[in-house]
Parts: C-alpha cells; sequence; structure tokens
C-alpha cells in the first residue's frame, strides 16, 4: 500500500468522469454569477460617478454666479473713487455642521456650542452640555454625575 501511492494514481482513487464533468459545470456557474455582479457593480460605479459630476457641475455654477454677483459690487467699489466705497463686511452666520457631534442628528432647532466649539451640537445636546459646564463650574467638581453621557466638558 506505502509503495502504491508513491509509484502514481491508482485507477480507484481519480474521480469519474461525471465528477469532473459536475465540477466543471459548476465552475462554469460560478463564474457567471461573478461576471453578472461584476457588471452590476460597473453600472453602479458609473450611475455614481455620473451624480458626482452632475453635482460639481453644479456646484461651479453656483459658484461661477456667486463670483459674477460679487464682481459686479467690486465695480461698483471701484467706480466710488479713491476713499469711497470702503463699506463694512457684514458676517453672516456660520453655516450649521452637518451632523451633532454628540448623538449624530441633522436636524435640530438651533445649533448650540460644545466641547469642539460653536454650532457643533444639537439642541438637546447643547443644551445638556451647558448644565454639565454649569455644574461643574459650581460645585468645583471636575467629573460629571451623568455617567452614561458621552458629552465631557473641555478640561482647561
Amino acid at each position: 500500500m506505502h509503495q502504491q501511492a508513491r509509484t502514481g494514481p491508482t485507477p480507484h482513487s481519480l474521480p469519474s468522469i461525471v465528477e469532473v464533468e459536475d465540477l466543471m459545470q459548476k465552475s462554469r456557474m460560478q463564474h457567471d454569477s461573478l461576471s453578472k455582479i461584476r457588471e452590476f457593480v460597473l453600472a453602479q460605479q458609473a450611475a455614481y460617478d455620473q451624480q458626482a459630476a452632475d453635482e460639481r457641475q453644479q456646484h461651479k455654477v453656483y459658484a461661477d454666479s456667486q463670483t459674477m454677483s460679487a464682481g459686479s459690487s467690486i465695480d461698483e467699489d471701484a467706480k466710488a473713487g479713491f476713499a469711497g466705497g470702503d463699506t463694512k463686511k457684514r458676517r453672516g452666520r456660520a453655516a450649521p455642521p452637518g451632523r451633532c457631534h454628540s448623538c449624530n442628528r441633522a436636524e435640530t432647532p438651533e445649533w448650540r456650542r460644545g466641547p469642539d466649539g460653536a454650532r457643533t451640537l444639537c439642541n438637546a445636546c447643547g443644551l445638556h452640555y451647558a448644565k454639565l459646564t454649569r455644574k461643574n463650574q459650581s460645585g468645583g467638581n471636575k467629573t460629571p454625575t451623568v455617567s452614561s453621557s458621552n458629552l465631557r466638558p473641555k478640561e482647561q
């Protein structure tokens, strides 16, 4: 028995032709399925790329229109003379962040200041954070009493 294994395969150890054909058929089916998946992924990627290109085009058109309107005000300032046209620039409110840094909420009636700066927390998390910081400042206690919260006052 030991010497037979060294000399080569024996007829009873080889698979039958039916088994080989069955394995080949399964392999073809797997190849076809993977090809279909590949086509689907390529179609999705092309659609995503087209959508991103459309959004970039829309942003470009918006930015161009903004520079056109800003360019007209620059021309009016230039016509005002040497000392004229020096108006104060108004600061607009900062755009709200995409999401609350604590609870990841996107919509809120008001954005509030948090440990990461202005307008980084939603209304509820901002009020909770303000309460924690007030409690820590008045009591002198540096650790918050609410341990389940993921909001922590900024250490100074």
